[in-house]
């Protein structure tokens, strides 16, 4: 805007200049435009703050490596005589960096912002503040705004290296059974109300004392696969592809399971993965959590 101002400040002087020793229709003519220039600026910058509307479209998710953009779409009366510079910051929630990004927009129509899909995680677009020029730049109307998006870039399932026993998926447990006989039964002292059929006769006689059997069932348990964070990025995605594709693994074989996220400064965090909502949900808290800066001084 300086720049722009000094210029004209040099034209302006130079047209004054050429009426006084011209003094023709036509010097009058030139310097009554070059007076006009600042205050029609100021109107195309006016009218363009008023009536500038913007919108912004992004899909939700994405796989990595898949090209993506974030896409501005700007509309108003006198674009053609304005632009604007939208100011964008770009935050990367699972490395914990920002940067700042500068669109300039002239015309209505669609710019886009290339998104950083080279790996998993989640980043957020947040539009900060909005700057409105007139065609010439000796004005600018500078606007807050508060506008915020966001894209989660989700692993590609990737087979493990061992793939997971079947025999051992389910953890066996016993808990009381419901039903009055099982094969399965542990032996305690008699309580009053137990029903006469439940007693042990020959632990009775050995023991001396009324003993009765508690019938027992077998119950699965929780599976648990587990996930170290770390703040190598390739091997994090080749982690993340392997917890899915042993998750989605376990939802084929109808097995309830915990995603278990180790990070190395802090407690766990395990995630019930009943069903691929479920699984869904999990991945993308996942890929909203913060890599500990410790993990970088693990080696």
């Amino acid at each position: 805007m300086l720049k722009t101002w000094g210029i004209y400040s040099v034209v302006l002087i130079s047209t004054i200049i050429f009426f006084l020793c011209y003094k023709m229709w036509f010097a009058w003519y030139c310097l009554m435009a070059v007076l006009l220039i600042p205050f029609l600026a100021l109107g195309m910058c006016i009218l363009a703050s008023r009536h500038l509307s913007f919108d912004t479209k992004n899909p939700p998710s994405t796989v990595i490596g898949e090209p993506l953009y974030f896409q501005i779409k700007t509309d108003g009366i006198a674009s053609w005589f304005s632009f604007c510079r939208i100011r964008t910051t770009i935050t990367d929630r699972m490395a914990g960096t920002s940067k700042n990004v500068d669109l300039m927009i002239h015309d209505k129509g669609v710019s886009k912002i290339a998104v950083d899909t080279s790996h998993c995680g989640c980043f957020s677009y947040r539009m900060t503040k909005l700057e409105i020029f007139d065609l010439f730049g000796f004005f600018r109307i500078t606007k807050n705004i508060s506008r915020e998006n966001e894209v989660l870039i989700k692993p590609v399932p990737l087979m493990p290296d061992v793939m997971p026993d079947m025999f051992g998926f389910k953890a066996k447990n016993l808990r009381k059974s419901k039903q009055p006989h099982s094969e399965i039964y542990d032996i305690r002292e008699y309580q009053t109300g137990d029903p006469v059929k439940s007693i042990h006769w020959k632990m009775t006689a050995k023991k001396d004392k009324m003993m009765v059997k508690e019938p027992l069932e077998e119950y699965g348990g929780h599976s648990r696969v587990i996930l170290q964070l770390t703040d190598d990025r390739d091997l994090l995605d080749v982690h993340l592809g392997q917890v899915l594709f042993t998750s989605r693994f376990y939802l084929d074989h109808e097995i309830a399971h915990l995603i278990r996220v180790i990070p190395p400064d802090r407690s766990e965090v395990a995630f019930n993965v009943e069903s691929e909502a479920d699984l869904e949900r999990a991945m993308g808290l996942i890929l909203r959590l913060r890599i500990p800066e410790e993990a970088a001084h693990e080696d």
